[in-house]
C-alpha cells in the first residue's frame, strides 16, 4: 500500500519494480495494462483511512485507425459519423481501466473514451484534458496526429512529464464537474505518458481524492518509466487481448520483425538509462532533503539541549530564591528578639551600673572580700566595654537586617510583566550576597569593590533577572580574580590589591524600538587576567566555559545576553586585554516599549 501524499523513494522502488513485474506474464498490451491498472488502483490509498486515493484510474494508447479492432473502428465510425477513415487515423484508445463503479472496470462499456479519434488540431483543442494532457507531456498536437518518424529516437528519451491539476473542480482542463468531480469528490488529476518506439503515446490518468506534494509529482516521473517498460514488450506486437490479427495490420513492409526487436531492444536500454539518470537525480533530491532534515533535526536537539540546561538552570535560580526567602523569613523573627531584647538588656544593665555607682558613694571602703572581687573583675573596663559591646551587637543586628533584606529583595520572583527597578540597589544586594566571596581566604586576598554610582532612574526590568545577570556577572570577575592571584607574587598583590569597579551613569542611545533614548549602563571592571580575542568571540556562545569540568555549565552569560538583549532589548559588552582585566557594559533602556 502506497500513500501518494507521502510518497518517498523507498515506495517508488517497490511499486516501480512490482509494475515491470507484472507485465512479465501479460499475452498483449491490453492485458499487461489491465494488470497494472489494477495493481495502482488497489495500492494507492490514503494510509490512514485505508481508502483507495483514485476515483478512477484509465490507461489510454494512441493507435493508427486501421490497427484497432472492428469493435473499436465501429465505435470511431459512430462518433464521426462516417465509415470511410483514413487507416493512419490517430485515435487515442482505452486498454485498461479501474474505478469506483463497476462498470468503470471494463473498457468495452465507455460511453466516450473507449476510442477518441485525434483528427486534427482544431478537434483536439475542443477536448480541454486532452489538449491539455498532451501539450503538458511535451508533445505537440500536429507531431501525434502526423508523427515525425526522425523524431521518436530524441523525443522518446526526453517525453515522460508529469501533467497535474491540484483544483480539479475550478479548472478549466477538467471537464463533467457536476456529474463526475463533485459527486465522487475529485480533488486532483494526474496524468503521466510518454512515447513508445512506434511513435505512439501512452497515458495513464487518475483521478484522486487528495492533492499531493511536489515531492510526489518528481518521484512519479520514475513510476512512468517503470509502466513504459512493463508495456513496452508489446509495442509493436500484440496489443489487444484475443486479437492478434489486428495487431500489426498497417506497418511499413519493409520493416522486418529482426528490427523491430532491435528498435524495442533500443528503447529498453534507453527507458533503462531514463530510469538510471531518474533515480539518481530522486536519490540526489532525497539525500539533500534527508541532509537539511538531519541539519534541522541536529539544530534542534542543540537547541533542546540549550533549553533544558536553561530551564534546569532557570529551575535552579528559582529553588535558590526560595531558599534564600525561606532563610531569611527563618532567620527574621530571631533576630527581631535579639534586636527587641538588647534594648531591654541594656536598661537593666544601666540600673546596675546606676546602683553600683551608689553603693559605691555610701560605701566607698567595701570589705576585703568585695575589694578583691572588685580588683578580680576590673569593673571600672567592665563598665567602660559593656556600653561598646551594647553598640557592637546593636550594630550587628543592623547588619544583619540589611542581608535579609538583601536577601528578600534578591529572591524576588517576577511577576510576568515589567516593574520599576533600582538598579543600585539590585547591585548592593547581589554585593551583600556574594560578601562571603570577597573576603581574603588561604589561597586569595580580599577583593575591594569601588563603587561609582551616579543618579539614574528606576527602569522597566524583570526584577529577578537583573539580580541573575548581576550574580553571573560579578560571580565569573570574583573568579577570574582568584584564579589570577594564585599566579601573582606577594609583592604583586602588595603593589595592587585586587579590586572590582562598578560604575554607573545614564547614557544615549538610539533605537526606534524604544520609546525613550535615556539608557542605564553598568560597568563591571575587574584587574583579573583579562581574556583574549579568541575567546571573547565565544563568550555569549551557550555551553562555552573556560572552567574546569563540573566547575561551570557555560549558561551563564549566555542566559545574560538572552535576557539584557533578547528580553529587555538591550546590550551587553565585553571590552578585555589579556593581562589588563576585563570590563562588562550592561546597557539597558530606562523604559521599555511595552505590547
Amino acid at each position: 500500500m502506497y500513500d501518494l501524499t507521502e510518497f518517498n523513494i523507498r515506495d517508488l522502488s517497490e511499486c516501480g519494480f512490482m509494475v515491470r513485474q507484472l507485465g512479465k506474464e501479460a499475452q498483449s498490451m491490453e492485458a499487461a495494462s489491465k494488470i497494472i491498472i489494477k495493481y495502482l488502483y488497489d495500492n494507492l490509498v490514503n494510509c490512514q483511512t485505508q481508502e483507495r486515493s483514485c476515483v478512477l484510474i484509465r490507461l489510454f494508447k494512441t493507435h493508427s485507425y486501421g490497427n484497432l479492432t472492428p469493435e473499436l473502428q465501429k465505435y470511431v465510425q459512430h462518433t464521426l459519423n462516417k465509415t470511410e477513415i483514413n487507416h493512419d487515423l490517430k485515435c487515442l484508445t482505452l486498454l485498461a481501466t479501474a474505478g469506483e463503479k463497476p462498470e468503470w472496470n471494463y473498457r468495452d462499456k465507455s460511453l466516450g473514451h473507449q476510442a477518441i479519434p485525434l483528427v486534427d488540431e482544431e478537434a483536439i483543442s475542443k477536448a480541454p484534458m486532452i489538449s491539455q494532457l498532451i501539450k503538458q507531456l511535451g508533445v505537440e498536437p500536429g507531431v501525434l496526429i502526423q508523427p515525425d518518424p526522425d523524431l521518436f529516437v530524441y523525443l522518446e528519451e526526453e517525453i515522460y512529464q508529469i501533467f497535474y491539476v491540484p483544483n480539479a473542480l475550478c479548472s478549466p482542463y477538467i471537464p463533467a464537474k457536476k456529474s463526475f468531480v463533485a459527486p465522487f469528490n475529485i480533488k486532483s488529476v494526474l496524468g503521466c505518458g510518454g512515447l513508445l518506439p512506434s511513435g505512439d503515446t501512452f497515458v495513464v490518468l487518475m483521478f484522486l481524492k487528495a492533492e499531493l506534494p511536489k515531492a510526489t509529482l518528481d518521484l512519479l516521473r520514475h513510476l512512468t518509466l517503470n509502466i513504459k517498460m512493463a508495456i513496452l514488450p508489446f509495442d509493436n506486437n500484440s496489443i489487444f487481448i484475443n486479437s492478434g490479427q489486428y495487431n500489426i495490420i498497417n506497418q511499413v513492409k519493409d520493416v522486418s520483425e529482426q528490427n523491430i526487436s532491435i528498435d524495442n531492444l533500443q528503447s529498453e536500454i534507453d527507458t533503462l538509462n531514463q530510469l538510471l539518470n531518474v533515480s539518481e537525480k530522486s536519490t540526489i533530491t532525497q539525500s539533500q532533503s534527508l541532509e537539511r532534515v538531519i541539519q534541522e533535526l541536529q539544530t534542534t536537539i542543540v537547541k533542546l539541549q540549550e533549553s533544558n540546561t536553561k530551564l534546569l538552570h532557570t529551575e535552579k535560580m528559582s529553588s535558590l530564591g526560595r531558599m534564600i526567602a525561606g532563610i531569611a523569613h527563618e532567620i527574621t523573627n530571631p533576630i527581631n528578639f535579639i534586636k527587641g531584647n538588647i534594648v531591654y538588656a541594656r536598661k537593666y544593665t544601666e540600673n546596675l551600673i546606676e546602683l553600683l555607682t551608689e553603693y559605691q558613694k555610701h560605701y566607698p571602703i567595701p570589705v576585703h572580700e568585695v575589694q578583691e572581687k572588685i580588683d578580680e573583675i576590673d569593673v571600672k573596663f567592665l563598665v567602660e566595654d559593656l556600653g561598646k559591646i551594647y553598640k557592637s551587637m546593636g550594630n550587628g543586628t543592623e547588619q544583619i537586617n540589611e542581608i535579609i533584606q538583601a536577601m528578600r529583595n534578591f529572591s524576588r520572583m517576577d511577576k510576568g510583566e515589567f516593574q520599576k527597578i533600582n538598579v543600585q540597589e539590585a547591585i548592593d544586594n547581589t554585593l551583600i550576597i556574594l560578601g562571603s566571596r570577597l573576603k581574603a581566604n588561604p589561597k586569595s586576598p580580599a577583593i575591594k569593590v569601588i563603587k561609582e554610582y551616579q543618579d539614574l532612574p528606576l527602569i522597566d526590568f524583570y526584577p529577578n533577572q537583573l539580580n541573575q545577570v548581576l550574580i553571573n556577572i560579578m560571580s565569573n570577575a570574583i573568579d577570574a580574580i582568584d584564579e589570577y592571584s594564585q599566579q601573582r607574587t606577594t609583592k604583586d598583590i602588595e603593589n595592587e590589591d585586587s579590586r572590582i569597579i562598578i560604575h554607573t551613569e545614564i547614557i544615549k542611545q538610539a533605537n526606534t524600538e524604544i520609546i525613550t533614548s535615556d539608557w542605564v549602563q553598568i560597568r563591571i571592571s575587574d584587574n583579573g587576567p583579562g581574556i583574549s580575542p579568541e575567546l571573547q568571540k565565544k563568550l555569549f556562545d551557550p555551553f562555552f566555559t573556560t572552567k574546569p569540568t563540573g566547575k561551570g555549565t557555560g549558561l551563564g552569560l549566555s542566559i545574560s545576553y538572552q535576557i539584557i538583549v533578547e528580553k529587555h532589548h538591550g546590550n551587553i559588552i565585553c571590552c578585555s586585554e589579556v593581562g589588563e582585566g576585563t570590563t562588562f557594559m550592561i546597557q539597558i533602556p530606562v523604559q521599555q516599549k511595552l505590547g
